[in-house]
């Protein structure tokens, strides 16, 4: 009994162990599974399908209006103040003619329509096609940054018995370029020739000059007149309009003055204010210039006083050449002095001090003279300098007196110090170098074109600006604004440009400043460069996906070794059986029982 036991034991272990080696040998092998038969239950009766309502006809759709599609052709950045024509298309996108379609145009407040009309009349366009409107358009003196034009289109469309109406509507870029910045014009004052003194009591015109030595225009100008106290002014106003002064130009007013009854002093003197307006970049900005014109006197000795008047010498004409003196030049500068009293002057020493500007060159800023009688003359002349460091504008140069003059047995000492005004300008050293180009461009591929600028002057340079010009080619940034370079400052300018085709590409550079006179310079460097063909582009062939990893290939020998092991257990049980009934080793044996039966 224990045998069959034993028997039914090892034979259902071996069993598991099959079973269990089934489903991982079925996934060593990748193997599906075989499917399952059901019991196919009986399916149910058919029905009749009811009849389906008759659906409703589909609402005809609303027709559409064509699209228009609205542009204007290239253009340059249009200048404050001038005016240009542009070209405005409209494409008819729809599959329907658009009919007496009428063109309207609302520009804003940067630019104008030229010409009077805002809306024109088109003839059809076809389906696909496009019509055209030529414009003229003027952009305001003080217009700056991008303007715009809005656009409309009115049309009809769809078929004549059943006329449709349709609008499209667009706005625009205009691209203004604003006017520079003008520095303040400079206004040097001056007067008329006067042949002698002026008298007590006497009465006489005198004509203020006003010389505008500027870039632009001084308008709407008006003098304010403020005599000393020894000289009366007569007319109405002291304030007189001045006609507008071109640059380079001389406007003037007439004064109607009178002595006063006793002059005390000969230097007698007015002092003119003038106020204007002048066009800086479209925008009429205010301006001021102010100075005292001398003018020569004869002093009447007090009834109550036996003392003979003061004698004084004043500067009644002077020259420099007749143009700015440039900084670092010489110039001739004359001056004529005048004794206005009425007493002879002695021993007269005239020191010229040129302060920071100016500087004797050759010889000595000093003069000496032996005597001047009552109402004579003396003009001196010497060679001047302006310093290289000297600043843009009307420098002074003081003229000092010393002399001694004899009143009965007394000798008195006198001095007298007077200005003269003289306007200076910088020279432009500004030095730009060449531009030059980074290897041989290819088309399609970006290059590099860079210049090299150094400020050799003793001043600033004011609103730097570098732009790229020409065609065949893109550029991030052609237009570059660098502002202000200090004296002595250097640096560079880089264009990064891309060829659009090979063969030879003219460009030009153009660099545009302010000097250290507030004068615009443009300076333009034009450039040919050969452009080559692009080089080909090489396919890299991509890299194959992994495949996903498969069984291990030791899976497949699980079950074997399982079944070996059950064999060698039943194996083991078998002979401690047979060795424990006493059996001979070498004796033969079955599974079967010793009663016949199976196991």
């Amino acid at each position: 009994m224990k045998r069959v036991v034993l028997r039914h034991a090892a034979a259902a272990l071996a069993a598991a162990l099959v079973l269990a080696a089934l489903p991982v040998a079925a996934l060593a092998d990748s193997e599906p599974a075989a499917p399952t038969t059901a019991q196919t239950e009986p399916a149910p009766p058919a029905q009749t399908p009811e009849p389906s309502p008759t659906p409703e006809p589909a609402p005809t759709p609303a027709p559409i209006a064509p699209g228009v599609l609205i542009a204007r052709s290239e253009m340059q950045d249009l200048p404050a103040g001038q005016q240009t024509e542009i070209t405005v298309s409209f494409q008819n996108l729809g599959d329907t003619p658009l009919r007496k379609p009428v063109a309207a145009f609302t520009p804003s407040d940067g630019i104008v329509l030229v010409g009077g009309a805002s809306s024109f009349l088109l003839e059809d366009i076809p389906a696909g096609g496009t019509g055209t409107v030529r414009i003229k358009l003027q952009a305001a003196d003080n217009a700056t940054g991008s303007q715009s034009l809005a656009v409309e289109l009115r049309y009809g469309w769809g078929e004549e018995t059943v006329p449709q109406s349709g609008t499209a509507s667009d706005r625009l870029t205009i691209p203004v370029a604003a006017r520079p910045a003008a520095a303040p014009p400079l206004v040097l004052i001056g007067r008329s020739e006067i042949s002698s003194p002026i008298s007590p009591n006497e009465v006489f015109n005198l004509a203020v000059t006003f010389q505008n030595t500027g870039s632009v225009a001084v308008a709407g100008a008006a003098a304010t007149i403020s005599p000393s106290e020894g000289l009366s002014l007569l007319n109405p106003s002291s304030t007189f309009p001045v006609p507008d002064i071109a640059p380079g130009k001389t406007g003037s007013i007439t004064v109607r003055l009178q002595g006063a009854k006793e002059i005390t002093s000969a230097a007698q003197s007015l002092s003119v204010d003038l106020r204007y307006t002048y066009d800086s970049a479209g925008t009429p900005t205010a301006g001021t210039a102010g100075d005292k014109v001398n003018i020569p006197a004869k002093a009447a000795a007090a009834a109550s006083s036996s003392d003979a008047p003061v004698p004084n010498l004043v500067v009644n004409k002077f020259d420099y050449g007749g143009k700015p003196v440039q900084a670092g030049g010489d110039f001739p500068l004359s001056f004529t002095f005048e004794n206005t009293g009425t007493t002879r002057v002695e021993n007269i020493v005239a020191t010229v001090d040129g302060g920071e500007c100016f500087t004797v060159s050759g010889g000595t800023n000093t003069a000496h003279y032996k005597e001047l009688a009552p109402g004579k003359t003396q003009t001196q002349q010497l060679p001047m300098q302006a310093v290289p460091a000297c600043k843009s504008g009307a420098q002074g140069i003081t003229v000092s007196f010393k002399y001694e003059y004899v009143d009965g047995n007394k000798r008195t000492p006198v001095t007298a110090d007077i200005r003269l005004s003289v306007p200076v300008s910088q020279p432009d050293r500004f030095q730009i170098n060449a531009p030059v180009s980074s290897g041989s461009p290819q088309a399609g591929s970006e290059s590099e074109i860079t210049l090299s600028y150094v400020n050799k002057g003793r001043a600033d340079v004011g609103n730097l600006e570098a732009s790229l010009v020409g065609e065949g080619f893109e550029s991030p940034a052609s237009v570059q604004y660098l502002g202000n370079v200090a004296a002595g400052a250097s640096g560079n300018i880089g264009f990064a440009f891309t060829p659009e085709q090979a063969g030879e590409l003219k460009l030009t550079v153009k660099i545009s400043y302010e000097d250290s006179n507030l004068q615009t310079q443009t300076k333009e460097f034009p450039l040919t460069l050969q452009v080559e063909e692009s080089m080909p582009d090489f396919d890299i062939p991509e890299e194959e996906p992994a495949q996903p990893a498969g069984p291990p290939a030791w899976l497949p020998a699980i079950p074997v070794v399982l079944a070996v092991a059950a064999a060698a257990v039943v194996l083991v049980l078998r002979l401690r059986k047979r060795k424990a009934e006493g059996a001979l080793p070498g004796e033969n044996w079955t599974w079967q029982d010793d009663s016949g039966g199976e196991g």
